[in-house]
């Protein structure tokens, strides 16, 4: 269920496994391919156990923003995402509200968990009590739609950058999409899949404001999928975006939205910018430390 209806950040037990496989794909880059198998590793284990924990019950992501799509023409020597795999739920859940902590300086917000029902209250409350504020950090599986279409306005509203530091999925890339300068380290991971709002599955009045909030989502300017649309990605990602199962989830690393000519910069933990060449050698000692188990 889901896309913007995610985790809450204390997953459960898993009861049953879940596998990662890889999209469809035909040539590529090696390295990327064997960076996004060790990542998948580690989303598959947050992904799930979060998603599971939470559903949506209010403001629940919208289904996505066109029907599914084939890949489309000239995209074929691309490399393609891991798509990791989950159960449909047949529940809606509760999704808690992340950590939010300023940094002592009041110009870093580190953010860290779910996109729950407080969050743009929350976030609101954080840029009153500190206007140096200059940027996020953010860690975040997605969450409900209704306050991360408000969060993402008030992003976009302040000019603030958005850096992510381990990963950021569904609603979360919304937020990340909308910044005025969007930034990553070298390791983490962006998640995409398709919205499944289950308007239809709640009582009046929540029905109707959840049917709003899908049409908002798709038709408007300041919209998820036209904060992507800003943030450079192309075809091939918006077409991905809305073929991926709402229980699944298609990650991609940084190599990957380069490729696909989204804008952003990637950073090490003290801010510096990288350059391809130093983020490329970076994950590639990385994945050869995973493999050998380092």
């Amino acid at each position: 269920m889901h896309t913007g209806q995610e985790p809450a950040h204390t997953p459960p037990p898993l009861e049953r496994p879940i596998r990662a496989r890889p999209a469809p794909r035909n040539g590529g880059l090696t390295l990327t391919r064997l960076v996004l198998v060790a990542g998948a590793l580690l989303v598959l284990a947050w992904f799930i156990g979060e998603k599971t924990s939470g559903s949506s019950t209010d403001g629940q992501t919208p289904a996505a923003a066109g029907p599914d799509t084939s890949i489309s023409p000239g995209m074929e020597t691309r490399s393609r995402a891991q798509v990791v795999q989950s159960e449909k739920s047949t529940t809606l859940r509760q999704v808690d509200d992340a950590r939010m902590q300023v940094d002592g300086h009041g110009t870093v917000l580190r953010i860290e968990g779910g996109i729950g029902r407080n969050f743009a209250t929350d976030l609101q409350a954080a840029l009153a009590a500190n206007p140096s504020l200059q940027r996020i950090d953010i860690t975040s599986g997605g969450g409900y739609s209704k306050p991360g279409l408000e969060a993402a306005r008030m992003i976009r509203r302040r000019n603030l950058i958005v850096r992510v530091q381990s990963h950021c999925a569904s609603m979360c890339v919304g937020l990340w999409a909308a910044a005025a300068q969007r930034q990553m380290e070298p390791d983490a991971l962006i998640g995409l899949h398709q919205w499944d709002a289950q308007c239809d599955a709640r009582p009046s009045p929540q029905r109707e404001e959840c049917h709003y909030q899908m049409q908002f989502a798709t038709d408007h300017a300041s919209s998820y999928e036209a904060w992507l649309r800003d943030a450079g990605f192309n075809r091939y990602l918006l077409d991905l975006q809305s073929r991926t199962a709402a229980e699944d989830i298609a990650v991609l690393n940084v190599l990957q939205l380069w490729e696909n000519g989204v804008d952003f910069s990637v950073v090490d933990r003290e801010g510096a910018r990288m350059s391809r060449a130093v983020v490329q050698q970076y994950l590639v000692a990385k994945a050869a430390t995973r493999q050998t188990g380092g």
